[in-house]
């Protein structure tokens, strides 16, 4: 607002030098004047309406539950959840017992193996019957005859031979199958199973933890966003309280100037400040239906009432154990939910080290086969017949460029792991930094209540002498100007002073981390969140 930072402005200027004023004409002030109670003045004023809390208003508790219900990067997160877990799903089952199944059918062309004619003998039996049968020898044909031929065992004499036909065995068109097929990888569930497991378990953990950091932070925003509405209102209020007061001089110098008691540039001073005023309500205003907009669109609502529901007037209770700054900074380190997500991130690449290291080392599998076909490979001759067989084993394997890989991947993890350790590092010292202004900032809103009401108290004072001795014709418009401006400007300050103490309070307990996510998510397997 222009008129405030100009008073402002005014304010800090030097006092100007030159000759004493003449004297004028002092008004005593009551003799029963009471202690100044600056709550009171603001109850009794304009703004008591203004801010007062309403049945049903808004309250900074209120805002702050819907904007966690409606922010889309705390659902986000919790998306981010449920990947996890869905991920820590797909590493057990990436370890269970590779089961499969398969049924095909395969037409084949026309084949056969051919066994070609020839001749054919028994065994002959021996000399007794059903004796064990002889083997048919092979000797020459005729008593000195150079040709061999083949003879009976028990005469010598030669046999003669029966030709056998040609045949040949027919390959089936048609092939069926079914198979099932069973893995089981033995040495991964020595290696790689239990840090494979603590490592999607660790990650599933620091993703819920920067869940709750991020419910922390919406919170903490709605708050802020609430108290700046209202300090929105109270400027709007205040200046109109102004501007009402200052068009009474206006008319009060106008008279005068008819009168002939007062000049044409006093009336003229007055038009210029009603103007400036009128401004100064302009941006107000503006001001405010930012605010407004601002806060239905983090409540996700442009239907929402806005009245207020919190007394912003009367000032909040103490924190507890406030301590002092290093004790701060050291108790926002230890509790705070973005550092713990982190280094929960980085328990994750350590486990993710211990199972990727799995592959510098020889494979072990053991497998198991069940086939049933039409016709079945394992038996022949091949026959269109469904026959059931089976095989297990256990096979042991090393590829070089398994173990190369693995190599790389882990200078991958370990690159990783440095750029968390440093970022968890920039996110201490920033953490420090933000304890440090909401330490130092809180302080001053405590001092600013108590400055602004001795300030307050004096405007007050002063522009009723002022409007006094105007009356009585010993001020000049001057005087009455300067004394509105300085009363609108400690009005302002003594009611930003009770809000900048919530948010001082607000922003030190969110970056101490002392706030607590109010709504619990808790996610099963199958990707149902339920509020707790």
């Amino acid at each position: 607002m222009s008129l405030v930072w100009s008073v402002a402005l005014t304010l800090m200027a030097p006092a100007p030098q030159g000759p004493p004023p003449p004297p004028t004409r002092q008004v005593p002030a009551a003799a029963d004047a009471a202690v100044f109670d600056a709550t009171a003045y603001l109850r009794d004023g304009p703004l008591a309406d203004a801010l007062a809390p309403k049945p049903g208003g808004l309250t900074a508790d209120k805002v702050a539950v819907q904007a966690i219900a409606e922010s889309p990067s705390v659902a986000a997160k919790e998306a981010q959840i449920q990947a996890a877990a869905a991920k820590l799903d797909q590493t057990m089952i990436a370890f269970l017992p590779q089961l499969s199944g398969k049924a095909g059918y395969t037409r084949m062309s026309k084949a056969a193996i051919a066994f070609g004619g020839g001749y054919s003998v028994g065994a002959a039996t021996g000399p007794e019957a059903g004796g064990d049968p002889i083997p048919i020898g092979i000797g020459p044909c005729a008593m000195g005859s150079p040709q061999m031929c083949t003879v009976d065992p028990n005469t010598g004499q030669p046999l003669t031979l029966v030709v056998a036909p040609p045949f040949k065995i027919q390959i089936p068109l048609n092939s069926y199958s079914l198979q099932a097929q069973l893995a089981v990888p033995i040495s991964d569930y020595i290696l790689s199973l239990l840090p494979a497991k603590r490592g999607s378990e660790t990650r599933r953990d620091a993703v819920a933890l920067a869940r709750d950091a991020e419910r922390v932070k919406v919170e903490t925003d709605a708050r802020l966003a609430y108290y700046n509405w209202l300090r929105t209102i109270a400027s709007v209020v205040a200046v109109e309280d102004s501007l009402r007061r200052v068009k009474a001089r206006a008319l009060d110098v106008e008279n005068l100037f008819h009168a002939g008691s007062a000049t044409k540039a006093e009336v003229m001073r007055l038009a210029a400040q009603i103007a400036q005023i009128e401004q100064a309500i302009n941006d107000a205003q503006v001001f405010r239906a930012t605010a407004e907009q601002g806060l239905a669109i983090m409540l996700n609502d442009q239907g929402i009432d806005f009245v207020p529901g919190e007394d912003v007037i009367e000032l909040p209770p103490d924190m507890a154990d406030i301590g002092n700054l290093e004790g701060l900074i050291r108790e926002a380190q230890s509790k705070r939910l973005e550092l713990k997500s982190m280094e929960k991130s980085i328990g994750a690449v350590d486990y993710g080290i211990k199972a990727t290291r799995a592959g510098y080392f020889p494979r072990l599998d053991a497998f198991a086969e069940a086939t049933y076909a039409n016709p079945n490979q394992r038996f022949f001759p091949l026959a269109p017949v469904w026959r059931g067989s089976w095989s297990v084993g256990a096979q042991l394997t090393y590829s070089l460029n398994s173990a190369l890989r693995t190599r790389a991947e882990i200078r991958e993890y370990k690159a990783n792991k440095r750029e968390l350790m440093a970022q968890i590092e920039l996110l201490r010292r920033g953490i420090a930094m933000e304890v440090t202004q909401a330490f130092l900032a809180r302080n001053k809103a405590i001092a600013d209540i108590e400055l602004s009401a001795r300030t307050l108290e004096s405007a007050v004072e002063a522009y009723r002498v002022a409007s006094e001795l105007f009356a009585a014709g010993s001020a000049t418009t001057n005087d009455i100007i300067d004394a509105e401006a300085d009363q609108l400007t400690a009005i302002l300050r003594i009611v930003n002073s009770r809000i900048d103490l919530r948010t001082a309070n607000a922003r030190l307990l969110y970056a101490t981390g002392r706030i607590k996510p109010n709504t619990v998510q808790v996610y099963d397997t199958r990707d149902k969140a339920t509020r707790g």
